[in-house]
């Protein structure tokens, strides 16, 4: 089962940069000691099945969806550009 990150209001870009990186790390990719918040996802493997798999784990995770033209090259290069996609997401709701 997922952890659940705290409300809404506690989400930090931390905090989800570290959430967004251990769900990679964790469930989606194949990894090794060398990955770290700033690898390139696509060059660690991050194909268009483990995206989808990704946004599900991170709804799950933080209750936001993140709407699919807002995965851009961009905002998939890494741990860290994710997280703050989220973060902004966020901020919205």
């Amino acid at each position: 089962m997922l952890a659940r990150l705290p409300a809404m209001s506690e989400h930090t870009q931390d905090s989800l940069t570290a959430r967004v990186f251990e769900i990679l790390r964790d469930e989606i990719l194949s990894v090794d000691s060398g990955f770290t918040p700033q690898t390139n996802l696509v060059e660690a493997g991050l194909d268009s099945l483990a995206v989808t798999q990704l946004m599900l784990s991170i709804e799950e995770s933080t209750g936001v969806w993140i709407d699919e033209s807002l995965l851009t090259p961009e905002n998939l290069e890494n741990a860290e550009a994710l997280a703050a996609l989220v973060h902004s997401e966020l901020e919205k709701a």
